[in-house]
């Protein structure tokens, strides 16, 4: 689809995403100091062109010098209103963060879509990723995670309508915006059959490449601890072991399990009502790779120091489920009537 159709096409789908966004992520952002977290820390000296932070941040770069680049130019009208040179920071990566994710959230609409849900049901999938607290956090705060988020839903996107292009691009991109996102070249090994192996092969290669580069630049730039990664690689082995028994306990099933809110009971809903009534929508699920996505969601989870956070990654699969049960279950079959007739599409 050539770019001004697609744009015709689904811009006021990714202005409702923006909108969506914007409130809650505004208000993350007012009532925060930049400086809350250590990942925030680091990216707003990135962003100043200083890399001499912590390792596991330091080769996250594309973010950082995008939102570094905005505030720079848009420094003069933006101080006015937001004051100091650390708050027009913050919302630089505000602004690139709430544009990044909507654009995600424009893909989950087209992904519900392409598994056969309506206009209207695709949106409330769509809505319960982005209006849901994970969402609002990742945009408020300055963090890289919308990018991230972004790139997992553009590939399970492009595993399920057979598009190479944006497979290989996402292959060559992702791991440069976040080094833990080649825990999903499996998913391309596995699901990705429709390119031709040798082609996801070189641009494997080609991402390594830009990986290794990106690294070789910061790291001229601001030469690592000696013993950096090898402490950092400790460290997340440690993480994993803490992270699952946080993850097992009341508190922690709790806070994740409040990640996409009330939403979880549409999911929930969805095993309702008997085996008829499921196979109106769980079928059309691709359940090996909704069962690989989420496994990788999990190791992403214990990996990180905030596992909730990561749940945003099971997001593909979440607004996909939502679209559906919404669309087909039976217990959805009057809301299904309220559709004016072009969402019920």
């Amino acid at each position: 689809m050539p770019l001004t159709a697609f744009w015709k096409s689904f811009w006021p789908v990714y202005l409702f995403a923006v909108a969506l966004l914007w409130g809650n992520s505004c208000v993350v952002l007012a009532n925060h100091s930049g400086r809350y977290t250590i990942d925030e820390q680091s990216y707003l000296q990135m962003a100043q062109g200083n890399f001499d932070v912590n390792v596991t941040h330091r080769y996250r770069i594309i973010v950082p010098l995008v939102a570094g680049a905005i505030a720079r130019i848009g420094a003069g009208p933006a101080r006015a209103v937001l004051g100091t040179d650390e708050s027009v920071l913050s919302g630089s990566f505000f602004l690139v963060n709430t544009l990044l994710l909507a654009g995600a959230g424009l893909y989950l609409y087209r992904l519900a879509r392409a598994h056969g849900a309506a206009a209207g049901s695709s949106l409330i999938g769509m809505a319960a990723v982005l209006t849901c607290g994970a969402a609002a956090y990742v945009t408020g705060f300055v963090l890289v995670d919308s990018a991230v988020v972004l790139m997992v839903v553009l590939l399970y996107y492009a595993l399920t309508v057979r598009s190479a292009p944006l497979l290989l691009a996402v292959i060559l991109l992702a791991p440069a915006l976040k080094e833990s996102l080649v825990l999903f070249l499996p998913v391309v090994v596995l699901y990705g059959g429709f390119v031709p192996l040798w082609q996801r092969l070189v641009t494997m290669l080609c991402a390594a490449a830009l990986v290794a580069g990106l690294h070789a630049v910061v790291d001229a730039l601001a030469p690592p601890a000696a013993l950096g990664s090898v402490v950092n690689a400790l460290r997340h082995g440690y993480n994993m072991l803490s992270n699952l028994r946080w993850l097992l306990s009341a508190r922690g099933l709790f806070i994740c399990s409040g990640v996409y809110g009330l939403f979880n009971l549409v999911v929930l809903a969805g095993f309702w009502g008997g085996k008829s009534a499921i196979e109106q929508w769980l079928p059309r699920l691709r359940g090996s790779l909704v069962l690989c996505v989420l496994a990788i969601v999990v190791v992403h989870m214990l990996l990180s120091g905030e596992m909730s956070r990561m749940l945003l990654l099971a997001a593909p699969v979440v607004s996909t489920a939502v679209a559906l049960i919404v669309d087909r279950h039976p217990l959805f079959t009057a809301l299904r009537r309220l559709w004016p007739v072009e969402l019920a599409k």
